[in-house]
């Protein structure tokens, strides 16, 4: 079978690896798959993407089930060896040396010690999609090890996970009262989404003040999720009675909120206002530090 040699721009997807396992008339068999992702929580549903005429493929089709055994950083050997030959030219899982196995719950294929994941699957759906198979299994058992770390792949090479990266977002170092403010708000949510509106006249910005504490903001909602973020905004404003015009333009600012070892993550989408009256109302110069942020 002839395949087609990525070009330098299909290289640059990154992934992870897998090895799936089924097994045949042959005995029980390897390969290596890059293409391989969950696509459901509730069942859980794997799908794997396989070349037409493999090995794995025809024994999946006999057993209806595989292993997808996600592969840790300490896997290479394993991965090269399940990638560089297929189930014809050699037995892959009879080279002790390379492929270590244990005895599944819940189906028969052999899996692969060592992963970060292993996830045993029964096929549910199979259906060709380009040049490769989709094979859709739902996990009948699934285990993992967090003291493993994923092995990446990228332009050839292996990698493993580097330092964490933080989201882009601005940070803010604000006071104690304000940090917990917003924190109260989010209670205990990762990030506090929020929708407000800014009204601006000369260096001032129109600010409200929050019912039981001193903090002053722009106007703000908190909106459900699925909830159209200015439609909810224009219910706040009414029931605030602030005579606020809202435009449809919106900007979004990414915060990070800080007061010494404390943090709120808070994303804000912006609307810009126009004052249609005075009453409610008050303002506030720009240097404040969240309104600052927001302006």
């Amino acid at each position: 079978m002839t395949r087609k040699v990525p070009s330098k721009a299909e290289r640059y997807f990154s992934t992870g690896i897998s090895m799936i396992t089924s097994r045949g008339t042959k005995g029980p068999n390897i390969m290596a798959a890059e293409w391989v992702l969950q696509i459901s929580y509730n069942p859980v549903l794997i799908a794997i993407f396989i070349h037409k005429g493999s090995q794995t493929l025809k024994n999946i089709e006999k057993t209806k089930e595989f292993g997808v055994n996600v592969a840790s950083k300490e896997q290479t050997a394993e991965i090269s060896v399940a990638g560089g030959y297929s189930g014809f030219e050699i037995d892959k899982m009879s080279l002790e040396n390379i492929f270590k196995t244990f005895t599944p719950q819940k189906i028969k294929t052999p899996m692969i010690t060592g992963c970060t994941i292993n996830a045993e699957c029964n096929l549910v759906r199979k259906e060709k999609l380009g040049d490769h198979v989709m094979l859709v299994g739902k996990v009948v058992h699934i285990k993992h090890d967090d003291t493993k770390s994923p092995l990446l792949y990228h332009r050839g090479r292996y990698f493993g996970l580097g330092q964490m990266v933080e989201p882009d977002r601005q940070e803010v170092v604000t006071n104690k009262s304000t940090l917990e403010f917003f924190k109260n708000l989010a209670q205990g949510r990762f990030v506090l989404k929020c929708a407000g509106v800014l009204v601006e006249s000369k260096n001032k910005v129109l600010v409200t003040k929050w019912p039981k504490t001193k903090v002053e903001t722009i106007p703000f909602s908190i909106p459900p999720a699925g909830k159209n973020q200015r439609e909810h905004l224009k219910k706040f404003i009414r029931k605030m009675r602030l005579g606020i015009q809202i435009e449809k333009e919106s900007t979004m600012k990414r915060l990070v909120l800080k007061n010494g070892k404390e943090i709120q993550r808070v994303n804000f989408i912006i609307f810009k206002g126009k004052n249609n009256s005075t009453k409610n109302n008050s303002w506030k110069l720009k240097q404040d530090d969240v309104i600052a942020n927001l302006a």
